[in-house]
């Protein structure tokens, strides 16, 4: 049972996720084709502190989708005041204790910032989408944003909900993410998530921890960890931030081992790396 009421539709950061994906998609196609000139550094090294970054952007994009269209088959049906969703056919069968949500953008719908969605978001939910326990799995099926295809199995389970905030595990499975030039990323993720609201039940801050596994685009493996909770802030992503405004994360790709340290809070797009020899290097994702 709740712990306490929420609101029925979730307050989620609309549009700031879509405005990014451009950009982020950008840098890590270059990453993925260019080496850096940097000794100590590689082009693979900044590639894998970017692709979680990536990963967080193109999944959570789609759980943000999710969770608006819960909301509304909750409300009755009735259309979402989310611009992303304002060309998709979104289709419920079944009741609210269970059932199938169909989000099909189709041959293509644009939304905010001229990103363009493709494909289909399919839902199978066991519980009242905002109670603990309940649970939903996401499929995805021909399903791409600007090109990059996302594809993959990802379950979210409600932990706990408060009035200040609401607790999700994930794990995806068998994660992929298409590269219009027909490369590959592949993607396993465990991880806890924790929206923070303020008291306007605006969702304040997003804390994530956990784990990560799969290949980068030229193939290598990789392994992430979360050392401290990356925390995104809602100011700075309105201000056009697009990593973690703190936190910690350990990287391993083949015999390289970085650790990624994203600040102390301030608004920026700044990241330190850090190998396993002590050299550190700042860069800033975008640029």
């Amino acid at each position: 049972m709740k712990t306490t009421n929420i609101p029925n539709r979730p307050t989620l950061w609309k549009g700031k996720l879509s405005f990014l994906i451009a950009t982020i998609m950008i840098v890590l196609v270059v990453s993925c084709n260019n080496e850096d000139t940097e000794p100590d550094f590689s082009s693979e090294d900044k590639e894998s502190a970017g692709l979680e970054t990536m990963d967080d952007f193109f999944f959570d994009d789609a759980d943000d989708l999710v969770m608006e269209s819960l909301a509304n088959e909750e409300a009755g049906g009735r259309t979402s005041t989310d611009d992303r969703l304002s060309c998709a056919t979104i289709s419920f069968t079944g009741t609210k204790e269970s059932g199938t949500l169909k989000v099909d953008f189709g041959d293509g719908c644009t939304g905010p910032h001229g990103n363009v969605r493709k494909g289909v978001i399919l839902v199978q939910r066991e519980g009242v989408w905002n109670e603990p326990g309940t649970h939903w799995t996401t499929d995805f099926f021909d399903y791409s944003i600007n090109g990059v295809g996302i594809d993959g199995t990802r379950t979210v389970t409600v932990v706990s909900v408060s009035d200040s905030a609401i607790v999700h595990d994930i794990v995806l499975t068998d994660g992929r993410i298409i590269w219009p030039d027909g490369r590959v990323g592949t993607r396993e993720v465990k991880r806890r998530r924790r929206h923070e609201r303020d008291e306007n039940h605006i969702l304040d801050r997003l804390l994530i921890y956990g784990t990560a596994q799969g290949t980068l685009c030229n193939g290598r493996g990789y392994y992430i960890e979360i050392l401290e909770p990356l925390i995104y802030d809602r100011k700075c992503w309105a201000e056009g931030v697009i990593i973690p405004v703190s936190g910690k994360k350990f990287i391993k790709h083949g015999n390289r081992e970085i650790t990624a340290d994203y600040g102390d809070g301030t608004c920026d797009n700044i990241v330190t790396l850090t190998n396993k020899n002590g050299r550190t290097v700042r860069y800033e994702v975008g640029k």
